[in-house]
């Protein structure tokens, strides 16, 4: 994907500063950090540990509220939503993928794929059908019954890959998604992600430290101490420092 073309800012954040704590013990979290994510991109938001990456996406998910700055999410001023309208925002328009995967052990694949519809108040025939459909599309079809228990890692982190795309999400926030896995299972995740960003015009922010999957992105952004320093085209290998 080329951003050279006129896209839609899906994410706008600027001058985001974050701190934890008062007085003498007041840590800055994040110092300023600004970030435009557009329509369809596979961003990469890379950085050592430490550096802000997850207080970052806590925020533009609407988790957690910064202290200042202004940041916007598919037209959404984040700061001037009620506690309920955040938990609707996410419900309706967010998507999550974890390291860890976070399945529900006692439901099967497809139960754990169905859950967001049912949270949207979908019956429990049409959200398990329309959970098979994505289980299917995802090479899954025949695990459907399994339990989270007795599938391998790269197959939990597709059914979890699934739950975040089942509701038609258009924003899916990736916190270290292929960490866990070995090559081969990281790269049909990220072949997966890559495949969804490409059809369904879908926003992915990826937070990684696993350079085995960089050359998936669109675009990388790096922070450091709570900035975002720079970000980088991928396939054009055009660099903007900020």
């Amino acid at each position: 994907m080329s951003l050279d073309a006129k896209k839609k800012i899906v994410v706008h954040c600027r001058n985001i500063i974050k701190t934890y704590g008062t007085g003498a013990s007041r840590v800055f979290a994040l110092r300023g950090a600004d970030l435009d994510v557009y329509e369809g991109e596979l961003l990469m938001l890379v950085g050592p540990s430490g550096c802000g990456k997850t207080t970052f996406i806590s925020i533009l998910t609407a988790l957690l509220k910064e202290d200042s700055g202004v940041c916007e999410v598919l037209g959404k001023d984040i700061n001037a939503l009620t506690l309920e309208q955040k938990v609707l925002f996410r419900r309706e328009s967010i998507g999550f993928v974890f390291q860890l995967f976070n399945l529900l052990p006692a439901l099967t694949a497809q139960e754990n794929v169905a859950v967001p519809l049912l949270i949207q108040g979908k019956d429990r025939k049409t959200a398990l059908k329309e959970a098979k459909t994505v289980l299917d599309s995802m090479g899954l079809g025949e695990r459907i019954g399994a339990l989270p228990s007795e599938l391998s890692g790269g197959q939990q982190q597709r059914v979890a890959i699934a739950r975040a795309l089942v509701h038609h999400p258009k924003l899916i926030v990736c916190d270290e998604p292929t960490s866990s896995l070995d090559h081969e299972s990281g790269q049909m995740v990220m072949k997966l992600l890559r495949n969804i960003a490409d059809k369904e015009k879908t926003t992915l922010i990826v937070v990684t430290h696993d350079d085995r999957i960089y050359h998936f992105a669109d675009r990388m952004a790096y922070m450091e101490d709570g900035r975002i320093i720079k970000s980088e085209m991928m396939q054009t290998g055009k660099e903007t420092t900020k």
